[in-house]
């Protein structure tokens, strides 16, 4: 029996994958579980399409600049378990964290890389995301399970602080992080679009996501929302500054009881959240020094008794550094750094040019929103390391592979 007899040829598989990636990303920060049911049937499936047309690679050149170290980055990822004080456990996690985020970017790359089918993965994740800082919004107010509980809110620091928005995302700082990724992206759109619904419907849910966030009380996050903010109107809309330090000093004035003990605690050590930050990082560097090539993959919190210092419990589990570089240099060491640093370095150029070029306004949009978001994830990443978890992680790589993806349909129209 021959694979046309196996697949009928009336079975689309390109547009059946199509539309479960479009669920898939939708429901990634909805319904985790959900989400990932989806990936394990697009997998089937995608095996199905692959046997059915013999073509396994997308058709999506990706830049050698990007590729080598990519292919690098991933191969270290994997051989790194080897020196992980729990090296079966890092090899399952391994095969699941990174097969979902390596699975994701090569959906992406595969069948939804097309101009039309990316802007409107890009759509979705915008209804999503407003969907979910609306949730965020609503939970807050009418106490539907709003996080009151001591693991994340210091009383003793904060006393008018007796709740904190968590949404359908694991706690408030996680929810922060996609709620400033959703801004960037929801700006970095509305600059260039002429006026009309979608620049309206961009405009409610860029207030939405920041209204959530302000409610989550994630300083770091309202760090990485300023500089965002300010990148976006300094680069992009310079027409931004006013309406941005306008809308800031109405929220000040509004809600300046709750905000600005949590506001001038930035510039303090004296909390919980604040100290601990400063001892992990202690921990963290220690970790380097000792091992400059890594603990392995997910082998930082089998790795982080020896570094405990006393800091914390010795029966709480660390999972990882609260800082996105040196959890990154602790598990693949410095050149597993070195590595993801000039990847990002070489998607940042690429989203560069696509604002250069002759290319639809929403996908010179998307770049701008692109080069925002890393901003935004690298400022919040200096006191958390939110893509630990696995939903911003998965976006993350969506994202940079929809880079790659329209640099790619967009490099004839690159101005010399």
């Amino acid at each position: 029996m021959t694979h046309k007899q196996i697949f009928p040829e009336s079975w689309n598989l390109n547009q059946i994958l199509y539309g479960l990636l479009v669920a898939y990303v939708f429901l990634l920060p909805i319904h985790l579980n959900l989400a990932i049911g989806l990936f394990l049937v697009m997998v089937v499936l995608n095996f199905a399409n692959i046997l059915k047309t013999g073509q396994f690679w997308p058709k999506v050149t990706v830049p050698k600049k990007i590729s080598r170290p990519l292919w690098a980055l991933f191969l270290l990822s994997a051989v790194s378990v080897c020196w992980s004080q729990e090296p079966f456990l890092s090899a399952y996690n391994w095969i699941v964290v990174v097969g979902l985020k390596a699975g994701s970017f090569y959906f992406v790359l595969r069948y939804g890389s097309t101009g039309r089918r990316s802007l409107f993965l890009v759509k979705v994740f915008m209804v999503s995301a407003g969907l979910v800082a609306l949730y965020g919004i609503y939970q807050y107010f009418f106490g539907v399970i709003a996080i009151q509980d001591a693991e994340w809110i210091d009383h003793a620091a904060f006393p008018l602080m007796t709740k904190r928005a968590v949404s359908t995302l694991e706690n408030p700082n996680i929810l922060a992080s996609f709620l400033v990724m959703t801004a960037a992206y929801s700006e970095g759109l509305f600059a260039p679009l002429k006026g009309g619904k979608r620049r309206a419907s961009l405009a409610v849910i860029f207030l939405l996501a920041i209204t959530c966030l302000i409610l989550t009380f994630s300083r770091g996050n309202w760090i990485a929302l300023f500089f965002v903010l300010f990148v976006f109107a300094g680069a992009f809309y310079h027409k931004a500054f006013l309406p941005f330090i306008g809308g800031g000093l109405g929220v000040l004035w509004i809600g300046w009881d709750r905000l600005s003990a949590r506001i001038m605690s930035i510039f303090s050590i004296k909390d919980t959240s604040a100290e601990l930050r400063l001892m992990y990082m202690d921990s963290a560097t220690s970790m380097i020094e000792e091992h400059p090539f890594g603990v392995g993959w997910y082998g930082y919190q089998f790795a982080f008794p020896d570094y405990n210092f006393g800091y914390v419990d010795p029966s709480v589990i660390m999972y990882h550094s609260h800082n996105l570089l040196t959890n990154i240099a602790a598990e693949l060491g410095i050149p597993g750094l070195a590595l993801f640093l000039y990847i990002m370095y070489q998607l940042a150029v690429l989203a560069r040019s696509i604002r250069h070029r002759e290319a639809e306004p929403w996908i010179r949009g998307l770049a701008c929103g692109y080069i925002a978001s890393l901003v935004g994830i690298f400022v919040a990443g200096m006191t958390d390391y939110t893509l630990f978890n696995l939903q911003l992680g998965i976006y993350f790589w969506i994202f940079n592979a929809m880079i790659i993806a329209l640099g790619f349909l967009t490099k004839d129209e690159a101005k010399v």
